[in-house]
């Protein structure tokens, strides 16, 4: 008996499932692992991440995906199996077997509603959940973000010296990032 790459018994008894889901805006997210990709043979692929995504990539956007984020591809009107059958046709990318070794995550979300669900510009400095900074952040960096637009509804302010939170939690420690005068709060 040959094998076959897909199991059609677990196909089968998704459909029922996905035949009930709402059509709508549907999205596919992908994560790779790097050193499986990167890692020389036998222990790896000897390739670069990028070339893995070029090849999902060009997969999505045939299905008709749009790029949404880096690694989230997103498309409306649809049903919930056809992007079930687009996440599982990613399988096929060149090299055969390179995506069922190296990836991390394959996920298909339904966002019922994109202006209510998607908080990137509320959590971005100066949106409705960060209307001020939560404590010290790069000087340069928060200045950065101001002329690209970024409204905090008070002005950032030094920080001084002796500061409790200088370097911040999960910060290199060395000259630059124990100066308090490269942070502003």
């Amino acid at each position: 008996m040959a094998l076959q790459l897909i199991d059609d018994n677990w196909l089968a008894g998704r459909m029922p499932l996905l035949l009930i889901q709402p059509q709508g805006l549907y999205g596919i997210s992908y994560d790779i692992f790097q050193l499986p990709t990167e890692r020389p043979v036998p222990d790896g692929w000897e390739s670069h991440r990028s070339r893995t995504y070029r090849e999902l990539i060009k997969r999505l956007v045939a299905a008709g995906f749009q790029q949404h984020q880096y690694s989230d591809y997103r498309q409306d009107g649809i049903d919930a199996v056809s992007a079930f059958l687009t996440a599982i046709w990613l399988t096929m990318i060149r090299p055969p077997s390179k995506l069922s070794t190296t990836v991390r995550g394959l996920k298909i979300h339904f966002i019922s509603d994109l202006n209510l669900l998607d908080v990137s510009e509320e959590v971005i400095l100066g949106g409705h959940a960060a209307q001020v900074l939560g404590g010290p952040a790069p000087r340069q960096l928060v200045h950065n973000l101001m002329l690209a637009g970024a409204n905090p509804v008070a002005a950032p302010v030094a920080v001084p010296q002796g500061h409790p939170g200088i370097p911040p939690f999960a910060t290199k420690r060395n000259q630059n990032t124990q100066n308090a005068v490269n942070y502003v709060m």
